[in-house]
């Protein structure tokens, strides 16, 4: 079993094709690593139509802590518009 004695790491998230470094909080939201990511990437239009996504195309649920969505140090998220947030089917 792995156990993260850091309660800080960093994840790579992708947009574009282009990959940055965030830093996350086990203990923070979601929504808020979201908007970091965002905010790093500069995006203006329709922000709030973006989602985190793991590589297998899973969305990371914005109202869950970074800890209890199981997001792992170094791990790939594709920034990308929510079907959900975007009035899907």
């Amino acid at each position: 079993m792995d156990v993260l004695t850091e309660k800080k790491f960093a994840v790579e998230v992708t947009y574009n094709g282009v990959t940055k470094g965030i830093e996350v909080n086990l203990e923070e939201r979601v929504q808020a690593v979201l908007q970091r990511a965002i905010a790093a990437f500069g995006i203006t239009q329709n922000p709030h139509l973006l989602g985190l996504f793991r590589e297998n195309g899973t969305e990371a649920p914005d109202n869950e802590s970074v800890e209890g969505a199981r997001l792992k140090p170094g791990e790939l998220l594709l920034l990308r518009p929510s079907s959900v947030r975007a009035g899907g089917q």
